[in-house]
């Protein structure tokens, strides 16, 4: 018989994964598993459930916010390659921005039937300093807010908890000054209030990638680099560059593609990678992971590059 671990977050959005529970575990059991189930109690236990126990199933499936998914990944990314499961995917946190790139269905019934037999593809997976990241890693604007606010405010707000905490900074905007250098040789500097690396089509609500520009398998990531504003002309050509996607190198908001990317700055830079703490340092270099985690993607998205 098949086997199927299913590791989930109770605490996760509005306890969604707890209390739809049951439901999950009917559809996989019509599907043909053999189910064992782990709750997570503490940070770190799906990663040690994903890495202690997940060579002995055929399916790992995760139901949490994106920093469940980001533990159960970074679990089996300490595993061997051939010995690495096949992941799920049951988003139930407050923003679930990787579940749009995986074009995963929106009911819980269609989800865990996607979890437990969608077609496997490999996706590329991400290392900012050793962290890893499935989707983002990032610096600057409300990219703390993710993990600054507390978990019943995004329980009762969802996404405007992350609105409402980002919007008393806008008036002391931090910047910091870079010199952003990719693994072909390509570089950038300046004033920059935001910087992003991810593999995904939507950050939070506030940055969103044409779903033909983002392949989740081809070696390279998307950057993205907002400078700082001056005045009110300057904020109108950010919205209106990330609005159009029209991404100059020099302009107010700049966009490339790379593997390998190093960011340098004469001061410590706090990082957040899948929505959480990912560290603070001067130098943060970024690596792409080639295809390193297997898992089931929506119909949409199951076709590789």
């Amino acid at each position: 018989m098949k086997k199927l671990l299913y590791i989930y977050n109770p605490t996760a959005g509005r306890k969604s994964a707890k209390i739809n529970l049951s439901d999950a575990l009917e559809v996989f059991a019509r599907q043909g598993y053999e189910i064992t189930v782990r709750p997570t109690q503490a940070r770190g236990d799906a990663a040690a459930a994903a890495r202690d126990l997940g060579p002995d199933f055929d399916r790992v499936v995760c139901c949490g916010g994106d920093g469940t998914l980001n533990e159960t990944v970074r679990g089996v990314l300490e595993l061997p390659r051939e010995r690495r499961p096949v992941l799920g995917y049951i988003p139930a946190g407050t923003t679930n921005d990787f579940s749009r790139t995986l074009e995963l269905p929106k009911s819980l019934p269609e989800l865990a039937e996607v979890a437990g037999e969608g077609v496997p593809r490999a996706i590329d997976v991400g290392l900012a300093e050793g962290n890893p990241f499935t989707y983002v890693a990032a610096f600057g604007l409300f990219t703390d807010v993710s993990y600054s606010t507390p978990q019943v405010n995004k329980n009762l707000l969802g996404h405007f908890a992350y609105v409402l905490e980002g919007m008393g900074k806008l008036s002391n905007i931090p910047s910091y000054h870079m010199k952003v250098t990719a693994g072909d040789g390509r570089e950038t500097e300046g004033d920059f209030i935001y910087g992003m690396v991810g593999n995904t089509v939507s950050v939070g609500g506030l940055v969103n990638l044409p779903r033909d520009k983002v392949l989740l398998d081809d070696g390279r990531f998307e950057v993205i680099l907002i400078r700082r504003p001056e005045n009110g002309k300057d904020w109108q050509s950010i919205l209106t560059a990330l609005t159009t996607l029209e991404l100059a190198e020099d302009g107010a908001v700049t966009g490339f593609a790379a593997s390998e990317i190093t960011f340098e700055c004469g001061q410590s830079v706090a990082w957040t990678v899948d929505g959480e703490f990912g560290g603070e340092q001067a130098v943060t270099h970024v690596k792409n992971l080639p295809q390193a985690v297997t898992i089931a993607c929506g119909p949409g998205s199951a076709e590789p590059s």
